[in-house]
Parts: C-alpha cells; sequence; structure tokens
C-alpha cells in the first residue's frame, strides 16, 4: 500500500529568527525534517511531499537534494496565497499564509488516497511514525483519521509561549474535540495559555495534544475542502486570520461528520519555536545519535533503506 507523508514547511518561523525548515542540528547539517522523513521511510511511508512558499522552494529543494537525494520519491507543492477555490482572491495586503488546513489541501490536490501530516520542525520519533502507519494500513480503515498524542508538559519550551491543539479523548481513546490553545507557558509551577477568544485557561500539563502528527482519509480532505471555501465565506478579506487543521477536524468530528482514533506516541517529542530551543535541541539530538536511535550520516541510512 503507497503512504505518502506530507511535510508543512511553509511557516514564516517569526520567532526563531531564521527558516526552522533549514536549519541544520545534525553532525551533517540535517534538520529536524529529514530526521521526520527517515522515521516515516522506515516506518513504511512510501514518497514525501513538501509544502513550501515559492520564495523558499529552491533553497528547500536543494537541501532535500542533498540529504535524500534519488533515495526516496520527493514532491514540493507550494502553497501561494491566491491558490483559492473559484471565485475567492486573497487580500493585496495579505502576506501570512492561510494556515495549516491550507497547507493540507495543497498538497492534497497532488495525492491519490490516505496520507500522513506532519511539520517540519517538530521531531516526533520512530515510534510515532510506526504507529502511524500502522493504523493508515489498515485494511478496511478502522477509523477516518489518525492523530498521534503527546502529553502537555513534555512538550512546553522553555523560551517562551507555545500553541498547541488540547484534545479530548472518549474512554475508546476517540477523539472528541480538539481546542486550540496559545501562549502556553510554564510560570511560578502554573501552566497557563489563551484560547484563541483571548479567555485564559489553567492547564495541569497532563493533558493530551495533537503535533500536527495526523492520518487522514479521502473524506476528511473532501470536508476540508468545503470548511475551506466556507472559512474564506467569512474571512476570506481578513490579512491575518488562518484555517487551523486541528480546529477544522474538530468540527467534523462535532457534526457527526469524521472519526478519528488518538495514538500516544511514546517517544519523546521536541522542536524549535524560539531561537533559545536551538541550543537545547541540538543536545538532544547529539544524546540520540549517540544512543543509536538516528545514524551519524543520515543520507547513507536512507539510501541503504531503499
Amino acid at each position: 500500500m503507497s503512504l505518502p507523508l506530507v511535510v508543512m514547511a511553509a511557516g514564516l518561523s517569526t520567532r526563531y529568527g531564521r527558516l526552522k525548515q533549514l536549519d541544520g542540528l545534525g553532525p551533517g547539517g540535517e534538520t529536524i525534517m529529514d530526521y521526520n522523513v527517515f522515521d516515516a521511510a522506515r516506518a513504511g511511508f512510501t514518497s514525501v511531499t513538501y509544502v513550501v512558499r515559492r520564495e523558499i522552494i529552491d533553497d528547500v529543494r536543494a537541501h532535500v537534494d542533498s540529504v535524500i537525494g534519488g533515495t526516496f520519491p520527493v514532491d514540493f507543492v507550494c502553497q501561494e496565497l491566491d491558490q483559492l477555490p473559484d471565485g475567492f482572491h486573497a487580500p493585496a495586503d495579505r502576506a501570512k499564509p492561510w494556515g495549516t488546513a491550507h497547507a493540507v489541501l495543497c498538497a492534497a490536490d497532488t495525492i491519490d488516497g490516505p496520507f500522513a501530516v506532519c511539520n517540519a520542525d517538530d521531531l516526533y520519533g520512530p515510534e510515532a511514525f510506526a504507529l502511524l502507519h500502522e493504523e493508515l494500513s489498515r485494511e478496511p480503515a478502522s477509523c477516518d483519521g489518525v492523530a498521534i498524542g503527546y502529553q502537555l508538559d513534555n512538550t512546553l519550551s522553555g523560551a517562551g509561549g507555545v500553541a498547541r491543539g488540547i484534545c479530548i479523548l472518549t474512554r475508546g481513546q476517540m477523539l472528541e474535540r480538539v481546542t486550540e490553545v496559545q501562549n502556553i507557558q510554564r510560570r511560578d509551577g502554573w501552566i497557563t495559555g489563551y484560547r484563541t477568544d483571548g479567555s485564559p485557561v489553567e492547564l495541569s500539563g497532563k493533558e493530551i495534544v495533537s503535533m500536527n502528527l495526523w492520518g487522514f482519509t479521502t473524506p476528511v480532505i473532501d470536508l476540508l475542502r468545503r470548511q475551506f471555501r466556507r472559512f474564506l465565506e467569512i474571512w476570506g478579506a481578513d490579512t491575518h486570520e488562518e484555517c487551523f487543521l486541528s480546529s477544522s477536524v474538530s468540527r467534523q468530528i462535532g457534526l457527526g461528520a469524521t472519526q478519528v482514533k488518538v495514538r500516544q506516541a511514546p517517544d519523546s517529542w521536541f522542536g524549535i519555536t524560539h531561537a533559545a530551543d536551538r541550543t537545547r535541541s541540538e543536545a538532544i539530538l547529539r544524546e540520540r545519535i549517540a544512543s543509536g536511535v538516528y545514524p551519524v550520516h543520515l543520507a547513507d541510512a536512507l539510501a541503504r533503506l531503499n
């Protein structure tokens, strides 16, 4: 069964100060997204599609070629502001991408069948991709989508606030809803954040959160296209509003149209949101290479997988 991975790599990296997608943290200049592709490949995923901005596509393509080369099928899709359904146009002064739901739709136009989605700047771990592949490979499919979850207090940055999708689960470990919470950080022993409407929220740290590691079947994507059209009808003239993937999936579940299974990853996540996250992330990556989780020469290891 052919299962592609979509890597969302079109972000602006405003808080980080440089392109997170291309920041070499590994010994040979490998990026976080390179290690995700390696984990996905050894889990059984068969290709990767990178969603990027046109301004950086040449740099991303050159980097991917240096690490992956011809050992793994790759494709590149640009997330353009004017890549919209018929009848819609981007505001002339909008510079911000339309959000993660739009990024997924840009890739979905080139993919037939189920696929996985991940961020370029979050390292999820090998077992997380193995769980995702296991669920997406089931025939017949046991659900419409899969979310790989992590415990909140293991996903915080010591350098500043982060945004997370807080998952509420049923007793059967199905996703009931996702609440987007922004600027989550630990202060004086408390974990606090703000909902998208600006209201404050206190968190225990034990909540399961989505880090945008998903698996989707075709029905989810069909509904996502309808949701994005509705989003544009309401917010299409806005210059900053985004269509979030997790919120869109949550609304599908709320309507009873979609069932999403949640599997909790046994891996320890790490990622880069703020510039100060870089040193810690490099150190964790060195530890994982030293312990054999990742090879010293990632390009050679990828070549051997094929």
